[in-house]
């Protein structure tokens, strides 16, 4: 976003990002605790925000990696010996401030049924395949499709076997990967949880900030 600094960290409002998000969860019922994972030479700030802000539900900063696969695996592996096998996880992004209560609950309900969720929103278009980037021979038609989002929901226990296998076995560790498609490739089905267009706004480009804002103002989360 060309801000100097890792996205999660811009001010919205003269709040970072970063406590926009974790805001939710620490006013969620749902949520016992929290684990950031963020770039190494951010945790003593993000641990500062904490502070400052009195998000009591931060248990743990762990460092990052260069992919967000990477980034996944040292959130899950710095969770051993910590949690218990049954406890439940929900993966979500420090620059998605519009996941909600009913987002939260709902991917809670889909893991406890099936044994994990991902949010889910319908396709509004239809999709072109491409192998070159710049034509298509094949479309994937709305209908028969779903735009995968966060939260991503399971237990520690599937998340940690999974995670293992999938590094012992360099499976689904490119830069392009990430929980999805090893749920995929390790033959684990995608059961569909709540979400809503709102939470498709993620911190991409630096027009996206002033979206965020103006939302945020509108919604009465900043002055």
């Amino acid at each position: 976003m060309g801000a100097g600094r890792p996205k999660q960290f811009i001010e919205i409002g003269d709040k970072p990002l970063i406590v926009h998000c974790l805001d939710i969860y620490e006013q969620s019922s749902d949520i016992d605790a929290i684990e950031v994972v963020c770039h190494k030479d951010w945790i003593e700030h993000t641990w500062q925000l904490v502070k400052d802000w009195h998000i009591s539900k931060v248990k743990w900063v762990c460092e990052g990696g260069d992919t967000c696969q990477i980034s996944t695996r040292n959130g899950i592996f710095n969770l051993e010996g910590k949690v218990k096998d049954d406890d439940v996880l929900m993966f979500v992004m420090s620059s998605s401030p519009f996941v909600n209560d009913e987002i939260i609950r709902d991917s809670l309900r889909v893991c406890h049924e099936h044994g994990s969720a991902f949010a889910c929103m319908p396709s509004k278009y239809n999709l072109a395949y491409t192998e070159d980037g710049q034509s298509s021979s094949h479309i994937n038609f709305k209908e028969q499709n779903k735009t995968i989002n966060m939260p991503w929901t399971s237990t520690f226990e599937k998340f940690d076997r999974l995670f293992h296998k999938a590094f012992d076995e360099g499976i689904e560790t490119e830069v392009r990967s990430y929980v999805p498609t090893l749920w995929v490739a390790l033959g684990e089905p995608l059961w569909f949880s709540l979400d809503t267009t709102k939470n498709l706004l993620h911190a991409t480009y630096k027009e996206d900030a002033e979206i965020f804002e103006a939302v945020l103002r509108m919604e009465n989360r900043i002055q």
